[in-house]
Formats: C-alpha cells, structure tokens, sequence
C-alpha cells in the first residue's frame, strides 16, 4: 500500500517512501512490550556532538555590487536609497543559484559588538565563528551568506551584542526566558566533554542576545523564518474555515489536556488523534485563556482527516524529560484517557479501532508516538513522528553517546504495527542515522512511510510538513 503523499515511491530528501509490513502477528501472539531500566539523570539530554560538516558560508553578488555602489555614492540619501533597494523585500536575501542550490544572505545595519545569525542546525556551539555576519566595508550593514539547498526551511535569530555590552550579559531576553536559557547551558555543560565547555559557554552567552529579524518577510514558531525556493509549505486554506469547540480534558498528574472536536454534525463514532505538545496549537484570547486552535481548524482542509483531537501538554524540560521518554505510565494515562472520554461530551463515543487511532509527536513526542504503538498496538494503529528523538537516552555521559534503546527493544521483540510515519531534516545529524535505523528495523514490522527534508530539528519545518504528514498516514 502507498500512502498518497509518496507518489514516486523514491527516498529524496525532502520526498516520502514506503515500506509494507510483510505480517500483522506472530504464531503465539506477541509477548508484553519491554520497558525502559534505571537511567542516569541526564538520559534524556540530547548528546552534544560537534557538528560534522562547516557552515556553508558564501558571498553574496547582491551585496557585493551593494558595497560597490556605497562607496561611490555621495549622499546620505543615496545611501539610504542603496539600503532600501537591498532590503525592500524583506530578509533574508534569497539568489538561485541552479536548479538544486540558492544564496541565503542575513543582514543586520547598525553599530554593533559582534552579530550573529543563529540559524536551527546551522549554528551552535561547534561553528560560533561561522555564524558571525562581517561588516560590509564603507557602511555600517552587517552580512553573512550561506550555501544552502533551495527546499530549505529553517528558524533563525540574530544575536546582536552592543557595543558597550559584554558577552554575557542577558540582552533583551526576559528573566524567564533567561532562566530557561540557563537551563539548557546547564543541561548541555552536564553531558559534554571538558574541553567544550568553554565553546558552550560563549554560545549560551550569544544565545542571550538572540532576537527575531526585524526585516524578516516571514515569522513562525516564534522565530524568523529562512525559506528556500522549493521550501515545502502548508496548504493554503481558500476562504473561512468554521471554529471547531476547545473542551478541557481530565489527565493524571496535574497535565492539562484539551478536546478538539471538529465543527460540523458529528459522525456516528469519532476516529481520534492524540497530538503531543498539544499547547503549541492554541491562541490565548487572554492571560490563562484558550479561545480557539485555528490551525486545528485548518487540518481537514489541508487533506488531513477530520477527526476528535486529543491535545497534551508537553510542559517543561523536566516533564517532558520523565514522560515522554518512552514511560509506559505516560502510554497507559493516554490510553485510559481515551477508554474514559464522555461520549456526550464530544456528540459521539469515540472509535476503539487502533486502525482509526493516531498518536502524534515531534522530539521527544515523536519517541513516546512510536513506543506509544509498540506498548499498546491494540490502541493505537498509526503513529507519526516528526524529528523523533530515537538517540534516547544519552547513556554516554560526557562522551554523548546514543543508546537506541526503542530501537534495539523494537529488533528484539515480536511486536508487529501498525502504520508509521517518521521524518527527518538532513541537517539534524544527531537523529538522521538513528532514524533511519529505525526504519530499517521497522520493515516487515509495520507500515513505514518517511520524509528526509532540508531543515533541522525546527517547529517551522514541523509545522509546514505536518499536514502532509497525516494526509499520508491516515492520522
């Protein structure tokens, strides 16, 4: 069976694949799913690994006849024209190379210490240097331009650090957010090898700087966006779209859980999707209100199937470091969520076909997805899994290392699935070979379907191949 969202079959880099399940069930039926051992404290920290291959960075021609022009020009506003003429239709620049190549050039004007662009997965501890736009001689523009592909997508920031202000101070980031930064250094100092911690310290105080692109074209995700010409993009819904109804959902644990039932007389019996991370696709009206989750709205539109929805707090690191990281109490909560849902609550009971159950999840959501259907394959049929965090857990230490553990426990178990959907960014290095092992274990098991695509470990990419995603994978 081909899911349609893979026409060609082919595994191309921004294209979906399949592979069929050659069996459904094992002679004795399959044995209890195993569950994860006694981890160390700092399993469910991504492994800090150097980024394999330098930035691509490049020259740009269109600043480069910008530079020409400013130093021949006479006039304050003969330079101003110059400025507005090269940033007229926003940021960043984008020039096609070739049919399969582009310049993406990031700008910023003004005085300044240092700046950088902080691009997902093109910048980090391991390529600071790369990531720092130079001067533009005879003015006072910065620029920095890289090599990329035309169907890349990624979120970026720029860290300016002014010219009076040290390195670490805290920028025009607010105390929480700030609090949340210094989190993550510590986290990523506690599993790296001595020797970086220097590289790490002096990135998290860039980090601290870090700000949306005030002439970008394009936001999402709370960042700015860099889009190639190819870029994939979410179906663009023609017209109004009617509001589905938002109702609070009862979960263990003081997690908060909403309903999304669909606008529209309801069906007999309602197929069900669990999305993880549930809080990222509601609008508050106000402070510690939920008025609407128009994206949701949007899904059916989009090709996806209309369908209840189940959202679920991802919550902070520590939560989603203990319950998403492959907990079978996480998975039975789920399940008994759905088992207990109020039929006249939603206008219909819900399915308890696993075929018509879906369970979604990116980073670590996309690994509980994945172990979700491997502990409770009678529940739940299909799962997609965008950017899953397969290296988990981090039993290496300060060496980084990956454990696999769902995958070596998928290769030595009988459990056959359901549907799978997994994708990938080629610029995620951490995760392209653990998941591509695991699709490979995953043949003859399941009903793999998987899309590698030019971007990084990014809600944006996210965001744009999601639709696609559940269209393809019935979810």
């Amino acid at each position: 069976m081909r899911s349609p969202a893979c026409s060609d079959g082919r595994n191309r880099v921004g294209r979906c694949a399949t592979i069929d399940a050659m069996s459904t069930t094992s002679a004795g039926g399959p044995a209890p799913f195993p569950e994860p051992g006694p981890l160390p404290r700092t399993a469910g920290v991504p492994p800090q690994h150097a980024r394999p291959q330098p930035v691509p960075r490049s020259v740009s021609p269109r600043v480069t006849a910008f530079a020409e022009a400013a130093r021949s020009a006479t006039t304050v506003a003969a330079r101003e024209a110059q400025w507005r003429d090269l940033v007229g239709a926003g940021t960043p620049l984008v020039e096609t190379l070739d049919s399969h190549d582009c310049l993406v050039t990031f700008l910023w004007r003004g005085p300044a210490r240092r700046v950088a662009a902080l691009v997902n997965k093109l910048s980090d501890a391991s390529t600071l240097e790369s990531a720092l736009l130079e001067p533009v001689p005879d003015t006072d523009v910065w620029a920095l331009t890289l090599g990329l592909g035309r169907a890349f997508l990624g979120s970026y920031a720029l860290a300016v650090v002014p010219v009076d202000a040290g390195e670490a101070t805290a920028g025009t980031r607010g105390r929480a957010e700030h609090g949340g930064l210094e989190t993550r250094r510590a986290r990523a100092l506690a599993v790296s090898l001595p020797e970086r911690h220097e590289a790490i310290a002096a990135w998290f105080n860039l980090l601290a700087h870090a700000a949306p692109d005030p002439l970008a074209r394009e936001h999402g995700g709370g960042a700015s966006v860099a889009r190639g010409p190819d870029a994939p993009r979410a179906p663009v819904v023609a017209g109004p779209v009617s509001p589905g109804r938002l109702v609070p959902a009862a979960l263990p644990g003081g997690r908060r859980g909403w309903w999304h039932v669909p606008a529209g007389p309801p069906p007999a019996e309602w197929d069900v999707r669990v999305l993880l991370d549930g809080e990222h696709w509601l609008e508050p009206a106000a402070p510690g209100s939920v008025s609407a989750a128009p994206r949701l709205d949007a899904l059916p539109a989009q090709g996806a199937p209309r369908r209840v929805t189940l959202l679920v707090e991802g919550g902070d690191m520590a939560a989603r470091g203990r319950d998403l990281t492959c907990s079978p109490h996480m998975v039975d909560a789920l399940r008994g969520a759905l088992d207990g849902a109020d039929p006249a609550l939603l206008g219909a009971p819900l399915t308890a076909d696993p075929a018509r159950t879906s369970i979604v999840g990116r980073s670590l959501g996309g690994l509980l997805a994945v172990y979700a259907q491997c502990r409770a394959p009678e529940r739940f049929g299909v799962s997609v899994s965008q950017s899953g965090s397969f290296w988990w857990p981090n039993t290496g230490g300060t060496a980084g290392s990956a454990g696999q553990w769902l995958t070596t426990a998928i290769e030595s178990s009988a459990v056959h699935l359901g549907r799978v959907h997994l994708e990938v960014g080629t610029r995620e290095w951490v995760l392209l070979e653990p998941t591509r092992r695991l699709r490979e274990v995953l043949r003859g098991r399941a009903t793999v379907t998987w899309r590698e695509f030019d971007g990084g470990h990014d809600q944006v990419c996210w965001d744009a191949l999601l639709p696609d995603a559940l269209r393809g994978a019935g979810a």
